[in-house]
């Protein structure tokens, strides 16, 4: 790394990418321990790359300098390879400023995430300038962005069979050409049942709920989509879309409609994005649903899940594609996936479309233009 950037990092904050330390410790266990658990929250917090560097004061960012003697790269690669499952890539540096040494790990960005401590079987994660242990559904959600496991094929051991409802899912396969007998090794087959081979009892898929479910809201609360109207005093200012996705998605674009009263172009873009924040969302984070909020001037619409990109390619990682390919033989008359919208007909009358990744949040924010431009 060059003189430039390394001060350019210096004079920015902690950040879960980024964290300073005063000086290096390696020769005790609890010190090789700390440094472990830091390069592992690191590498474990979205974004890009990561940055330790030492021989800074954190708060004062006064430059101090380490014993370059201290901060030996076999040492530290060993640490790395031996306490942290899989191993993380990381490069180690030194420069000299001010004649003073500092020291650098830079932490790589892979796919091999979550990284967990292999004495004790913990993963960690930066929130802001601290590390944590990771929750449950953070651990999830990694796991299915890095394609090793898909919450659509997880089972809901709380439903049954009868929780789905057959019309829809008949419907479904005449719609791609099947017409056959339906039983639960085709549906098990499809990924709409799982089973639970010890009892052998077969259950709805999390995906074959959102899907075919009845009410799929009773076993899965966060996939609902809240509406929160601030702009039509005619109509409640708070409604629940539920249902499946595609009723949610009915339901929600209907009580749009009604509140808005605004031309079709804008309708169109609202629908797309809200399908876009439905199909695309983490759902393995329990605690959260869809949220739209309707203003005079604008249409707002947060989603559980930050844009990821891959690491080999710099492309975002799109979630739950099972879902999105189930859903396109669905929506028939693409209302509302592949619409044809011309979002730059749509830009040059009411302005730009603004998203925001919020990977501190785990979330992703659309803003839409509902006012034209004078």
């Amino acid at each position: 790394m060059d003189i430039q950037k390394l001060l350019s990092l210096i004079s920015k904050d902690e950040s879960s990418k980024l964290d300073f330390k005063e000086k290096i410790n390696i020769e005790t266990e609890s010190s090789k321990k700390e440094l472990a658990k830091d390069i592992c929250a690191i590498a474990n917090s979205k974004g890009g790359r990561g940055y330790l560097i030492f021989g800074i004061e954190d708060k004062t960012k006064k430059i101090i300098g380490i014993n370059k003697d201290d901060f030996i790269e076999e040492k530290i690669q060993q640490i790395v390879s031996t306490r942290i499952d899989p191993p993380i890539p990381i490069s180690v540096e030194t420069h000299t400023i001010d004649n003073k040494t500092i020291g650098l790990i830079v932490i790589y960005n892979t796919e091999q995430k979550p990284y967990q401590i292999r004495e004790t079987g913990a993963f960690y994660i930066r929130r802001g300038s601290t590390t944590d242990f990771m929750r449950k559904d953070e651990i999830a959600s990694m796991l299915q962005e890095n394609g090793l496991i898909s919450i659509e094929l997880t089972p809901v051991l709380r439903a049954t069979v009868k929780d789905l409802d057959f019309e829809k899912i008949e419907k479904y396969f005449s719609s791609i050409g099947m017409n056959t007998s339906i039983d639960n090794h085709l549906l098990l087959a499809s990924g709409i049942l799982t089973r639970e081979k010890e009892a052998n009892e077969f259950h709805p898929s999390i995906g074959g709920l959102l899907i075919f479910g009845k009410k799929p809201e009773i076993f899965l609360p966060n996939s609902v989509a809240i509406i929160k109207n601030y702009v039509n005093n005619e109509m409640p200012k708070f409604h629940m879309s539920t249902g499946t996705i595609i009723e949610m998605l009915d339901d929600a674009s209907d009580f749009i409609r009604k509140t808005l009263k605004c031309e079709d172009i804008i309708l169109n873009v609202v629908d797309e994005y809200l399908a876009k924040a439905t199909v695309y969302r983490d759902y393995f984070s329990l605690k959260g649903c869809v949220e739209i909020y309707l203003f005079n001037n604008k249409v707002e619409i947060i989603n559980p899940g930050a844009a990821i990109k891959s690491t080999n390619n710099d492309k975002y990682i799109k979630r739950n594609l099972w879902l999105y390919t189930k859903l396109i033989s669905i929506d028939v008359n693409n209302k509302y996936f592949n619409k044809d919208v011309s979002k730059s007909q749509f830009e040059k009358n009411y302005g730009k479309i603004r998203t925001y990744n919020i990977l501190s949040s785990n979330l992703f924010k659309v803003i839409i233009p509902t006012k034209k431009i004078k």
